[in-house]
């Protein structure tokens, strides 16, 4: 998605992935232009000698990859630049030409913040997953969270469900949410035993902290709430005042709903200071570690060729393949 500015033409992150790692030679390899990218989210680092430089995340409206800027850039900007790959470390570096505060330039940033399309139909979904749980407690619960009128669900809708890993963008959060829900859906017929209505809660509701734990807009970066506190625990908290708006919500729901909460990460090293205790919450934790790490695997092929290697995910440990048969 080459962007024209004053009839100049900038490829973009995902123009820059889109050749094969091969053949990404040299600076500026696209018919030797100087790129265009938008930066949702950096973290400034200091090198050996003592210059700063930018450990960044650069995207395009269907593409993102991880870049170092030779310079201090902050999540939010539009960052004109000379780009390189290396094919030893896997990575795009960035040398800066301009850099501008990408909501100066709307109509440009516009086109290359990253976004879900189709979200009136994931509205539908999630109407759909509210009417279907039968207790009056917990489909109460979700009309009263997910109440079109309120705040919360004008903002659920357009947040990203991260700001680096997996559904990164606006409507980011519903995607994954909607996702992990179909993905517990799907499970349930093989445990009959499962009591089903907890576990369409769980799922719904396993992330609502995420609404104040990332900023909204051209930086999908973490608010002071979500460093201090980190999803999980707004979310029990938030749960806690949604709750307190039903008269006479049964307190062992209560219980039973914040553990799922608490416990959806799976582990403590991964953020959840409660392992699953209940076979709800492992399938709420399972279904959610499925829906991220199998949509970051295939964000990371999306861009590349048949038969290729996709560059290192981070949080995946490894980089994958994407495999077609050949034809005889």
């Amino acid at each position: 998605m080459v962007i024209e500015i004053a009839g100049k033409f900038y490829p973009t992150i995902g123009d820059l992935l889109k050749v094969p790692e091969g053949q990404r030679n040299g600076r500026d390899y696209i018919e030797s232009k100087s790129g265009i990218f938008l930066i949702t989210s950096s973290k400034i680092k200091t090198s050996s000698n003592g210059n700063k430089y930018s450990e960044a995340l650069a995207v395009d409206s269907k593409a993102k990859s991880q870049v170092k800027i030779w310079d201090v850039v902050k999540g939010g900007s539009l960052v004109f630049a000379h780009y390189e790959y290396s094919s030893s470390y896997r990575s795009f570096s960035l040398e800066p030409v301009k850099i501008v505060d990408a909501v100066s330039v709307p109509d440009v940033t516009e086109k290359l913040i990253p976004h879900y399309e189709g979200i009136e139909e994931l509205k539908r979904c999630l109407e759909y997953f509210i009417k279907s749980v039968k207790n009056e407690y917990l489909r109460s619960l979700l009309e009263v969270i997910f109440d079109k009128n309120g705040d919360f669900y004008g903002r659920f809708v357009e947040s990203t469900a991260a700001s680096r890993n997996h559904h990164v963008g606006r409507g980011g959060l519903l995607f994954h949410t909607i996702s992990v829900a179909k993905n517990a859906a799907n499970l349930l017929s093989n445990y009959p035993s499962i009591d089903r209505d907890l576990v369409v809660t769980g799922c719904l509701i396993h992330d609502i902290g995420k609404v104040e734990t990332y900023t909204f807009g051209t930086e999908f970066s973490y608010t002071s709430d979500g460093k201090l506190e980190n999803h999980v625990v707004i979310g029990i908290k938030m749960l806690a005042r949604f709750i307190d708006k039903i008269p006479g919500f049964p307190k062992d729901l209560e219980m039973i709903l914040s553990h799922m909460v608490a416990s959806h990460h799976g582990s403590l090293e991964y953020g959840s200071p409660v392992v699953p205790k209940t076979p709800e919450a492992m399938l709420v934790h399972f279904a959610d570690e499925m829906d991220a790490k199998l949509r970051a695997a295939i964000d990371a092929l999306e861009n590349v060729s048949d038969n290729n290697w996709s560059e290192r995910i981070g949080f995946l440990g490894t980089d994958f393949f994407k495999f077609k048969e050949e034809e005889s």
